[in-house]
């Protein structure tokens, strides 16, 4: 198994690895280990199966099923289908399912159909946005807890033609929300890292609106400054595995044909 960085602040590349061979629990270990130490993983796997799939992501933990993404049917339930052409194109910054009381820990997508041009994916570091700030705006943020909302999206949505009112209703009414620390720990590395983005984070609790809006509109922005992110360009067969508790990521909506992504979101480690 070859590292090979791929970006200062987060990203490398895995080399000489056959995960639809079976990993022993050594090599889950070293791979899990350069997650942390890299957030972003970009494997090769020409060929890889939904079984083999999920037999990977079980290998970092329990495998879940998504909250809201359809998936493949019967025995295949926890691998997500990301179809453009059912809509299913995540282009705005965030971190998968930050509603959820808890997160998932980490998601291993593999590129099924990719446009010929376009439709990259970014990443941003939190932990490094995180040290990038201030000391005085880190001593304000410390204790800040925001609302993370699922209806968020069907609001957007509502707003530019996408969803009916009753839609938006019954999205509020499921009441999908979670109260999450702005500034969080990373379980591992012990780094601080800014947990708010602007798919899923609706206020800053206890703020008044107007200083909620011009805090999280200025931590967005400043989350996904250059320095902070990597840009995957997809190839054929690609498997990306990302650290869900240190980085945001989006996909640009700037390609003309069929995009299609499997993607299995794991809940915890296996190991603790």
């Amino acid at each position: 198994m070859r590292i090979t960085r791929l970006g200062s602040a987060l990203g490398a590349r895995v080399d000489g690895l056959d995960v639809t061979a079976g990993l022993d629990a050594g090599t889950v270990e070293g791979l899990y280990q350069a997650l942390v130490d890299h957030a972003v993983l970009v494997i090769p796997a020409p060929g890889l199966t939904p079984d083999q799939h999920m037999a990977l992501g079980r290998a970092f933990g329990e495998i879940e099923v998504h909250a809201f993404f359809p998936n493949l049917g019967s025995g295949y339930e926890q691998v997500s289908v990301l179809d453009s052409a059912q809509g299913n194109t995540a282009s705005m910054w965030h971190t998968d399912e930050s509603f959820l009381p808890h997160p998932p820990m980490g998601t291993l997508t593999h590129a099924e159909v990719l446009p010929e041009v376009g439709g990259d994916t970014l990443f941003a570091s939190t932990s490094a946005a995180y040290d990038a700030l201030s000391p005085n705006m880190k001593a304000y943020l410390e204790g800040l807890v925001a609302v993370h909302d699922l209806s968020r999206t069907t609001e957007l949505r509502f707003r530019f033609g996408g969803a009916t009112p009753q839609q938006y209703a019954d999205a509020i009414a499921a009441d999908r929300r979670s109260l999450h620390p702005v500034v969080r720990t990373h379980p591992e590395t012990g780094a601080k890292g800014l947990f708010v983005n602007p798919t899923y984070t609706r206020h800053i609790a206890g703020l008044p609106p107007d200083e909620s809006d011009a805090v999280l509109q200025f931590l967005c922005r400043h989350s996904v400054k250059e320095p902070f992110t990597y840009r995957h360009r997809w190839a054929d067969g690609d498997l990306l595995v990302w650290d869900n508790r240190a980085t945001m990521h989006m996909v640009l909506n700037d390609f003309e044909g069929h995009r299609l992504m499997h993607r299995v979101s794991v809940v915890g480690h296996a190991g603790g």
